[in-house]
């Protein structure tokens, strides 16, 4: 008779163990792996971030300056020299009473304070004050909706002589604008006019911006009371009434005017928000929303390469790129490149460390500024 033969009990028992020690080092391989995922997926998307940022403000910065003139837009001005024009992205007037807007306005620890969170407690921290920056360039693609081709901007409102005759109108206190047919159709294409734009008047007496709140037919209305503060009629200067006058022909050319802020509106995850003219026009039915172009951005700073009025052609007497803003009697017209820095987090903590932590970058390039960057510095008057 063949006997069974099976396992002893200290097989089984050895058996059991070196199993064991083979799934605790699969689990330990496994949870690895799981963290080494998570890592590079929480590493990825703070790059994403910071590059998507990047690229929008890095474009804007580009065009800045793009037909507008070279003293700047002269915006409403008090006899007392004062202005009360609204900020896109900070909620208050440019600071300083200004008078022209110029192609780069520099915002120093204007923008909301920075706030992160504390990756063990949750608690919100906040740290100094992040910067903010508008930009200024003008739309040269809108094209008249109609059979015509004409730009805008390509020929005057009223042009009462000449082979091309559009006989458009300017109200004297400038709060409309009707357009002649013949020369430019509205609202225009591709981008249309429409509500919460801001329109240029230009002419030999000067220049003005104003704020669209309205566009019925071949009249644009620029009403008082707009969120920007463009449309008052009754300043004596900056406005259009102020440059407006009877056979002084005046182009019209809408104006982008972006603004770049961080927004604190959910403080555990700041974004950075890219502003287009002015939004919340009329109240309850915003124009323009501010856009999310990065999340969990925690700080934004900008500073500037600036030519001293006092010093030679190039020379930067602060230093290139340490400037906070230009100091008077400079202007932010002597600006002649950007630098710019935003400083991101995971969008979670991380987990795979003995304590949750949150993964941190920055990302900074440097952008000359296309229409201000040009300097003569070469003499050739003596050339022939």
């Amino acid at each position: 008779m063949k006997l069974n033969k099976g396992f002893t009990m200290v097989e089984v028992l050895v058996a059991t163990f070196v199993l064991f020690l083979v799934l605790t080092a699969c689990a330990a391989l496994l949870s690895q792996a799981q963290h080494a995922t998570e890592a590079v997926g929480l590493e990825a998307n703070t790059q994403e971030n910071l590059r998507a940022g990047m690229h929008f403000i890095t474009r804007d910065l580009l065009q800045a300056g793009e037909g507008i003139p070279p003293q700047g837009i002269y915006i409403p001005t008090t006899g007392a020299g004062t202005s009360a024009v609204n900020r896109p992205g900070t909620g208050g007037i440019f600071p300083g009473n200004p008078t022209i807007l110029q192609p780069v306005i520099p915002g120093w620890a204007q923008g909301p304070l920075a706030t992160t969170v504390d990756p063990v407690t949750g608690a919100v921290l906040t740290g100094g004050a992040t910067d903010i920056v508008n930009i200024l360039y003008a739309d040269n693609t809108l094209v008249s909706s109609g059979g015509v081709s004409n730009s805008l901007n390509g020929l005057p409102v009223s042009q009462p002589t000449g082979a091309t005759k559009c006989f458009g109108t300017i109200s004297a206190p400038g709060d409309t604008v009707v357009l002649d047919p013949a020369c430019f159709t509205t609202p225009g294409a591709p981008n249309p006019i429409t509500v919460g734009n801001l329109i240029m008047f230009a002419n030999v007496n000067g220049v003005a911006l104003q704020y669209v709140t309205g566009v019925a037919g071949q009249t644009i209305t620029f009403a008082a009371g707009d969120p920007a503060g463009l449309n008052l009629t009754g300043d004596p200067t900056g406005t259009v009434a102020s440059i407006n006058a009877a056979g002084v022909p005046t182009v019209i050319t809408r104006v982008w005017m972006v603004t770049y802020y961080i927004s604190t509106v959910d403080p555990s995850h700041p974004q950075l928000m890219r502003q287009v003219n002015y939004p919340n026009y009329p109240p309850g039915a915003p124009e323009n929303p501010p856009q999310a172009i990065g999340d969990d951005i925690e700080d934004l700073t900008f500073s500037y390469d600036i030519v001293n009025s006092s010093a030679p052609v190039g020379a930067y007497p602060n230093g290139p790129g340490d400037a906070a803003a230009p100091i008077a009697p400079d202007t932010p017209l002597q600006i002649r490149a950007v630098n710019v820095a935003l400083f991101g987090r995971s969008e979670r903590p991380y987990t795979g460390a003995s304590t949750p932590v949150y993964f941190r970058n920055n990302l900074s390039t440097h952008v000359s500024i296309r229409d201000t960057a040009f300097v003569n510095q070469f003499n050739t008057s003596s050339i022939p």
